[in-house]
């Protein structure tokens, strides 16, 4: 069954407020490659603050969709989330707009664990300066 992304939202946030998991197939390219479209995502209920370098999933405050989207900056109020392949970061999201935290990526029936684990605080540190990497390295590419 496929469900749009408003009531995919709806759906998600019932399941999460009980407390239970919430498994779907993520659609898109904004994680590549850490959760490459198809996947099948795990996401638990958020039970503390999200840190620095998790992967969240939250409802957009313009487009009211699912997201799911890794923190880069934190502050008492909300979150500012970027996808490990977006040009741009999503803003500042509020916490009240957070569904959950993924826990666990399968892809074609194995597990991912890459991006989730304690290296997800350097991607978080890398994302807002990918553009400037991206020119560091064709310009040293350039170089030689």
């Amino acid at each position: 069954m496929q469900l749009s992304g408003a009531a995919l939202a709806v759906l998600m946030q019932a399941v999460l407020e009980t407390g239970a998991h919430f498994r779907f197939r993520a659609r898109g390219i904004s994680m590549t490659p850490f959760i490459r479209d198809q996947d099948i995502v795990t996401i638990a209920p958020l039970e503390k603050r999200a840190q620095v370098g998790d992967v969240i999933a939250f409802i957009h405050p313009k487009s009211h969709k699912p997201v799911l989207h890794r923190v880069v900056e934190c502050d008492t109020h909300g979150y500012w989330t970027q996808g490990d392949n977006s040009a741009a970061p999503d803003g500042w999201i509020p916490a009240t707009a957070v569904l959950g935290v993924i826990v666990a990526v399968n892809r074609k029936e194995r597990s991912v664990r890459l991006g989730l684990g304690p290296e997800r605080r350097l991607i978080a540190w890398l994302s807002p300066h990918r553009r400037v990497w991206r020119r560091l390295y064709a310009f040293l590419r350039g170089w030689r």
